[in-house]
């Protein structure tokens, strides 16, 4: 049954990350909201040693981040990165491969700023739920560095060229509603909803069959980069194996059984 088996948490660094399981659902909160949940190297860190239990776990069907405070975000500490010893501002990066590289669904919840690394790594999350006075910043111009976490690519091919030249070269803001509009986000809330609307889609996924879920987002994720008759091939040869597994049979079974009832 979903949400029984015990998942072991790992001990984190501090107590900036919260994190919560239940009914196979990993919920896991910034909680710096005194800085605007800047991000510091312990707590990529953490975020890494969560999405790693995550991973492992039949249990954790799909992993939702959410953030204390009036903003989600405010991007990498600055202060962190300037202090930080030989090889440890390495741990942004790090976490970016491994939100890209995790297999089951997340979905995330925003609220007010999500500024540098805060938007570039819902680009690679599935559902995003912002409040209406959400704005995604990509200052990285004005920082004197260049975009990262693929954002130099993804923004161009999700919002057309001009109009991630605005975000990405003028560091202009995206509210919210434009974000919905452009595709960068999947639906906007007041704050009072926010957290009850991704909790909601977050308990609705993980009720779905785990293996199809996995090769669904597979599939849409690697469609972003391969070419489409490459995606054609294999998704219709998964299709097919999928409708003779046990997830698909059961669910095919209970929808028949359901029609004689």
């Amino acid at each position: 049954m979903i949400g029984r088996a015990v998942v072991i948490l790992p001990t984190l660094e501090s107590d900036l990350i919260l994190v919560t399981h239940t009914e196979s659902v990993m919920e896991i909160t910034l909680n710096r909201p005194d800085k605007l949940n800047a991000l510091t190297g312990a707590m990529y860190r953490d975020l890494i040693a969560l999405l790693n239990v995550a991973e492992e776990s039949d249990d954790i069907r799909v992993v939702l981040f959410a953030a204390e405070g009036k903003s989600f975000s405010a991007g990498n500490d600055l202060v962190d990165f300037l202090n930080a010893k030989p090889g440890e501002v390495g741990e942004a990066a790090n976490f970016i491969k491994a939100i890209y590289a995790f297999p089951k669904v997340v979905v995330a919840a925003v609220q007010g700023n999500a500024v540098g690394v805060g938007t570039t790594m819902l680009l690679h999350m599935d559902m995003v739920v912002a409040s209406e006075d959400a704005k995604f910043i990509t200052p990285f111009a004005d920082l004197g560095a260049v975009p990262e976490a693929g954002s130099a690519k993804l923004l161009p091919d999700w919002l057309g060229y001009q109009r991630a030249a605005r975000m990405l070269l003028l560091g202009e803001p995206m509210l919210a509603q434009e974000a919905f509009e452009a595709g960068l986000i999947a639906k906007v809330v007041s704050r009072e909803e926010l957290q009850a609307t991704a909790r909601g889609w977050a308990a609705t996924l993980a009720k779905k069959p785990p293996r199809a879920l996995r090769e669904s987002k597979r599939l849409m994720r690697q469609a972003i980069s391969k070419p489409l008759q490459d995606v054609l091939e294999e998704d219709l040869a998964l299709f097919g194996e999928m409708l003779q597994g046990d997830e698909a049979k059961a669910v095919l079974a209970a929808m028949v059984n359901k029609g004689k009832g």
